[in-house]
């Protein structure tokens, strides 16, 4: 069985960017993608949807400011 997974078509480096999907956030920081979700769901990290070519709000992503701050936070 083949696995299709999307092509990331960025040029700049994952941890150059300044804002991922959940997932790849995940990857970044080492942490754990259910982890970020549950998160995400309480409150205690800010993501946003930018709209998508269509209009549409798009996949959810977290900023390094957001992610940085999060973490900064559970360190207290």
């Amino acid at each position: 069985m083949t696995t299709i997974t999307a092509k990331d078509a960025s040029r700049v480096p994952l941890g150059d960017r300044l804002a991922w999907t959940l997932e790849n956030a995940a990857q970044v920081y080492s942490l754990d993608y259910k982890g970020i979700l549950i998160a995400v769901a309480n409150g205690d990290l800010d993501t946003f949807r930018a709209p998508n070519r269509d209009g549409r709000p798009g996949r959810r992503k977290v900023t390094r400011a957001a992610m940085d701050r999060w973490i900064k936070s559970m360190e207290e």
